[in-house]
């Protein structure tokens, strides 16, 4: 999960397989069963899905960058690089 705010360039195959491995890992660490549905999972333990992790740490990224008063960041901000 680390760096995920700055996978904006990643590809569609690599964020399925993120998507998958999440999915499978907390089956795992949570002892459900390969066939149990991951909606119902995520609802029942109370945990973002994959996409929602990824769209929430892009906003918290660029929100940190616009409030940063580093003069690199501001400068980054105004070229538009994200």
């Amino acid at each position: 999960m680390y760096d995920v705010e700055l996978w904006k360039y990643y590809s569609v195959t690599a964020f399925r397989k993120f998507r998958a491995a999440y999915n499978k890992c907390i089956k795992k660490l949570f002892g459900y069963a390969r066939c149990d549905s991951m909606p119902g999972i995520l609802i029942e333990l109370g945990l973002p899905t994959a996409d929602t992790i990824v769209h929430n740490s892009h906003v918290l990224f660029a929100s940190h960058c616009l409030l940063s008063c580093s003069e690199i960041v501001e400068w980054l901000a105004n070229i538009a690089v994200w």
